[in-house]
């Protein structure tokens, strides 16, 4: 069943993207493919993640992204292409949040997870052109593009673990998202402005630059008795069965 309700967040997130650039209805022709591309994008990244990691998060990403269609549907008309996407979010809702996927995800947290901020910061960085979408549905401009590129580039940098994407996030994204924000209307504009705020404060957040840097416990060799050890490979390391220098008998 996870691997339906995989496939479905997916297909749901598919479906938007083409409703969105074939009929934006009150977002414009630029703000309607940037929204599809936030969408599209969100929906495979929670789509993959319920099967490759089988993690909590996916499926609250996944939750996310159709909640974001279930508004998206309140706010638009409902055309012909508006009844076909609403059908795959209620169809991914119930796979979603049915109880046959508690049985399919990790019951227990990974030995080293990473760290939930770096998480919220990498997905996150993903849906940027979606929110600069939404502040300025009516058009959007070559900032607004640069701002919405730059971000899903930083949110995969970051989820290589490049210091490269760390830094871009701590400092590039907001100051392209400062600069979108000035060329958006108001109230946009604020929601611009309080994302460049969420990113720098996650981007600087302490435990994500682990995510990136992990510190790596240095511990000394663990002695091991020679008898415990197989002849041949003492042999090769220049050692007799007491663990002695061969060398040093010669």
């Amino acid at each position: 069943m996870g691997y339906i309700a995989s496939a479905s967040v997916t297909a749901a997130g598919l479906v938007w993207g083409i409703r969105l650039i074939v009929a934006p209805g009150l977002f414009s022709d630029g703000a309607g493919a940037m929204l599809a591309m936030a969408l599209v994008v969100g929906s495979t990244v929670a789509g993959v993640g319920l099967v490759a990691s089988r993690g909590r998060w996916a499926r609250r990403a996944a939750l996310g992204i159709l909640g974001a269609q279930v508004v998206l549907s309140a706010v638009m008309d409902l055309t012909a292409w508006g009844w076909v996407a609403l059908t795959f979010t209620a169809a991914s809702l119930v796979l979603v949040t049915g109880p046959w996927l508690d049985r399919f995800l990790r019951q227990l947290p990974p030995a080293d997870p990473p760290p939930a901020s770096a998480v919220v910061l990498a997905f996150g960085l993903l849906l940027v052109p979606g929110v600069i979408a939404v502040s300025s549905p009516g058009e959007v401009d070559v900032l607004h593009w640069v701002a919405a590129g730059w971000a899903m580039v930083t949110g995969w940098a970051f989820g290589r673990a490049l210091n490269a994407g760390l830094w871009s996030a701590r400092v590039v994204v907001p100051v392209l998202l400062v600069a979108a924000a000035i060329a958006s209307p108001f109230p946009g504009s604020l929601v611009l402005v309080g994302a460049a705020a969420a990113a720098a404060g996650l981007a600087w957040w302490p435990a994500t630059e682990l995510a990136v840097n992990p510190i790596v416990p240095q511990a000394d060799g663990v002695a091991v008795p020679p008898q415990l050890v197989p002849p041949e490979i003492l042999s090769r390391a220049g050692f007799d069965d007491r663990g002695r220098r061969v060398d040093r008998e010669r």
